[in-house]
């Protein structure tokens, strides 16, 4: 007999118990907010300068050749992680990160990752390199800014490396926890303060990010945990940084928008300051109306460019992420005069740019089946290693970020940070360990 009470019960276990932070799982996720948000920022306020601003562009609320092409993605992505399961291959080839830290090595780690982290940060300060929206040109094309854009991830790294120590001794009840308590505190406190002050969303989304995944994987997991600081960034921390740009005299610059805009209405605001910055909707519209001929692959063959010698070895090393200006020019993302905003056409339109629908499918499928290799192989073990949660956190969200830029700058700088973070795991762990 059909009970309804435990019908629902189990649907709330699984509710409860749907782990965001998994990779395949938090890719569609965010893969249905950047490009499903209009209709609900039309719902909730029809009256939003970013939904009249969308409108008068002639978007239309629903196309089904671009219903079709998103659809196709999702389910190639889905399809991708879902089926193609490589855990043995992961769990032989992966297995080096099944290692204890040593406590020692730890603190002289993290030490000097940090340092190298305050180090760059007062590079970025001196040199004109600090805020997001007015960067020095002298500084952002020197032949070393792409190293110090890869070093930047170096606080990220120090506070992902600081948090899991923390709450992994204080999950076994050792004291010690006390003392990285106060370090994971103050390290999140700078990188924070840092972000906020730069008026970058994402540097200040970032070491909340780091702070969810570690405690999530070492401590324990909580679907209200995520639901709050969901909340919190999306709808209190994002209109926040809105609003001191505007009591500063920055330009308040949405790619949708391209102009500044007045705080009247606080819903309206919210809506502009949020919705309006994560929804890529009008970026791949313009992509799938505006491609009038494939790249086959050209744009994608940068990934192998990047991995190249540095600048300031390679002299003339092309610039693979620089046309993200040219490009939202080109395909009338941002205003013809905007030559300082850069956008990414997105995953989904690098993939159409270069093969059309074909391109979708089976790119998508690609990532979708890398997607499970790399949960797999850090967080869907057993015992799940510290080195392992701490690359995996760094990873995700390199990833979803990812989704909202071109392909090849995306995955060039995970390489690079992979290599960087399997030689700070080899010191971080224990030696003579099978």
């Amino acid at each position: 007999m059909f009970d309804k009470n435990i019908y629902f019960k189990k649907i709330k276990e699984k509710i409860i118990n749907f782990d965001f932070f998994e990779l395949g799982n938090s890719s569609l996720l965010y893969y249905i907010l950047i490009f499903g948000l209009l209709p609900l920022a039309i719902i909730l306020d029809p009256n939003s300068k970013y939904v009249k601003y969308i409108l008068a562009q002639g978007e239309p609320i629903f196309d089904i050749r671009i219903f079709v092409y998103l659809l196709a993605g999702i389910l190639f992505l889905w399809a991708g992680y879902k089926f193609f399961n490589f855990k043995k291959l992961t769990f032989k080839f992966f297995n080096i990160f099944n290692k204890d830290w040593n406590y020692k090595n730890v603190f002289f780690v993290f030490a000097i990752v940090f340092s190298i982290n305050l180090f760059i940060k007062i590079i970025r300060i001196l040199n004109g390199g600090y805020f997001h929206y007015s960067k020095s040109l002298e500084f952002v094309g020197g032949k070393f800014y792409s190293l110090i854009g890869l070093l930047d991830w170096f606080g990220p790294i120090a506070l992902a490396i600081a948090f899991a120590y923390y709450f992994y001794l204080y999950k076994i009840n050792d004291r010690r926890y006390k003392i990285w308590q106060i370090i994971s505190w103050s390290a999140f406190v700078i990188e924070f303060f840092y972000g906020f002050f730069s008026l970058s969303k994402f540097n200040i989304i970032i070491p909340i990010i780091i702070y969810l995944i570690i405690k999530h994987y070492v401590y324990n997991k909580s679907f209200l945990r995520i639901i709050i600081a969901g909340f919190l960034i999306f709808f209190v921390l994002m209109p926040t940084i809105n609003f001191y740009k505007s009591r500063i005299n920055f330009y308040s610059y949405d790619v949708n928008i391209g102009k500044n805009f007045e705080v009247k209405d606080k819903n309206q605001f919210i809506i502009d300051s949020s919705i309006g910055r994560i929804n890529q909707s009008k970026i791949i519209f313009n992509v799938f109306e505006k491609t009038d001929k494939f790249l086959h692959g050209k744009s994608l063959l940068n990934f192998f460019i990047s991995l190249g010698p540095p600048r300031f070895i390679w002299k003339n090393k092309p610039i693979i992420n620089a046309g993200g200006n040219e490009f939202g020019r080109k395909y009338e993302i941002l205003s013809p005069d905007n030559f300082q905003t850069s956008v990414g056409p997105t995953i989904v339109g690098d993939l159409y740019m270069n093969f059309g629908l074909f391109g979708i499918m089976f790119g998508m499928l690609f990532f979708g089946a890398l997607f499970r290799v790399i949960f797999d192989s850090f967080i869907n073990k057993a015992n799940i290693s510290l080195s392992g949660v701490v690359i995996y956190s760094v990873f995700w969200i390199q990833i979803i970020k990812g989704f909202e830029d071109s392909i090849a700058p995306v995955w060039a700088g995970l390489v690079k940070l992979f290599v960087i973070l399997l030689i700070l795991h080899y010191f971080l762990v224990k030696r003579n360990q099978n």
